[in-house]
């Protein structure tokens, strides 16, 4: 399913989502404030990552199920046995006839199935530090799918084709709720200050999470795909600080008392909670714990997404004729970082890690490092040998491809 955004290079990356207004600008006015509409006059802007052509190929080939596919109106979704086959297929006439009675089809987490929003995925992620995963929407002419209500994560809405009417609200109550929390369901009298913003293909809309929104269309159908991005809060890097902590601080490890529950606070508690526990905490946000934090949530962060589809499997192919003159590079959107402590030096990427003795840090760190192609026989710090036995441990744990 390959479409020609790696040919026409239009979207590279997130600055592009955005262009013409600048990531400062974006940064400085919009981010977790207010909704933002960018107007493009450009229907074929969004054409090289996905059309509405494409939804056919991706339900045959692909098959969402389960989560990844629902199919709605007006918050009410329909029973997936009517267009799921026993065998794990879909029955694209059901769909079909679902869309022609005014169903919306969703596809959810879409970037498993596509490879251009895929790599606009990957390079939003790695751009804003922030989780993120893409959602299809395709609705047909006078409906809906979804009454009032408001997300969790930021939203970044492109219109692929056709046009959606938004309805968005004061958000005054409702600012930047904590991620993954409730969201409710409004009846609209219950909010105010109602904003109509038309989305016309090649345009895109950034909605703060906490912001009230609702959308539908009249005289034309709409495909839309929403980039969500998931933060990284303040909380969790306490959080996270406080589990750093917990590595040198028994009493964070210690288990409750049996029966706790059952129990009133006073027998909980042990005599000197605030003072043992105040100092804990306070140690949780020097500078070295939040780095500590930091570790953390970056190995969390480069772990959760796997690469983008390459052609990998010809690459491993080629495992067993690497030399010290073959030329090497890491992978598209791959990025890396080197850890080095008593247990040993770690290069961390998507979707793995690969361990070493701690001797090896800096010869890690060179690999890391490269923006570029590198020959075998620069990795430095090595014997011939081991610098062989490292090109192939990496090619093979998926860092590193082979240029020639």
């Amino acid at each position: 399913m390959f479409t020609d955004i790696e040919t026409k290079k239009k979207l590279k990356g997130f600055a592009d989502l955005i262009h013409p207004v600048t990531i400062d600008n974006f940064v400085d006015e919009y981010w977790e404030k207010q909704v933002l509409h960018i107007k493009r006059d450009d229907p074929e802007f969004f054409s090289s990552l996905f059309s509405i052509d494409d939804l056919d190929k991706l339900l045959e080939y692909s098959r969402p199920r389960g989560s990844s596919l629902r199919v709605v109106k007006s918050q009410q979704p329909l029973n997936p046995t009517i267009y799921e086959n026993q065998d794990g297929s879909l029955n694209l006439n059901q769909l079909y006839a679902a869309y022609a009675d005014g169903y919306t089809i969703v596809v959810n987490e879409i970037q498993r199935f596509w490879d251009p929003i895929k790599a606009m995925i990957q390079n939003t992620r790695a751009f804003t530090s922030h989780n993120a995963v893409a959602n299809l929407y395709l609705t047909p002419e006078n409906e809906k799918a979804l009454s009032p209500h408001y997300d969790s994560h930021d939203v970044f809405a492109l219109q692929i084709s056709g046009e959606k009417h938004w309805i968005v609200y004061d958000d005054t109550h409702f600012k930047t709720p904590l991620l993954h929390s409730f969201q409710p369901i409004f009846q609209r009298e219950q909010l105010t200050g109602a904003r109509e913003i038309t989305l016309k293909a090649g345009d895109i809309m950034y909605i703060p999470r906490g912001v009230p929104h609702e959308a539908y269309t009249t005289d034309s159908s709409s495909m839309h795909i929403t980039f969500g991005v998931h933060s990284t809060q303040w909380l969790d890097l306490i959080t996270k600080s406080l589990l750093h902590l917990s590595q040198t601080n028994i009493e964070l490890r210690q288990a409750l008392p049996i029966g706790f529950l059952n129990s009133d606070i006073d027998a909980v508690l042990p005599p000197n909670f605030e003072v043992d526990f105040i100092g804990i905490l306070q140690k949780a946000l020097t500078r070295e714990s939040i780095k500590g934090s930091l570790t953390i949530i970056g190995e969390e962060f480069r772990t959760k997404e796997q690469p983008k589809p390459d052609g990998h499997f010809s690459n491993l192919d080629k495992l067993n004729h690497i030399t010290l003159d073959s030329q090497l590079r890491k992978r598209d959107n791959i990025s890396s970082k080197v850890t080095n402590n008593v247990s040993g030096a770690r290069i961390l990427f998507q979707g793995n890690t690969i361990k070493g003795p701690s001797q090896i840090a800096t010869t890690l760190d060179f690999i890391s490092q490269q923006e570029g192609a590198f020959y075998v026989n620069e990795i430095p710090y090595l014997s011939d040998e081991n610098k062989l036995k490292l090109a192939k441990r990496l090619v093979r744990g998926g860092l590193l491809k082979i240029v020639s």
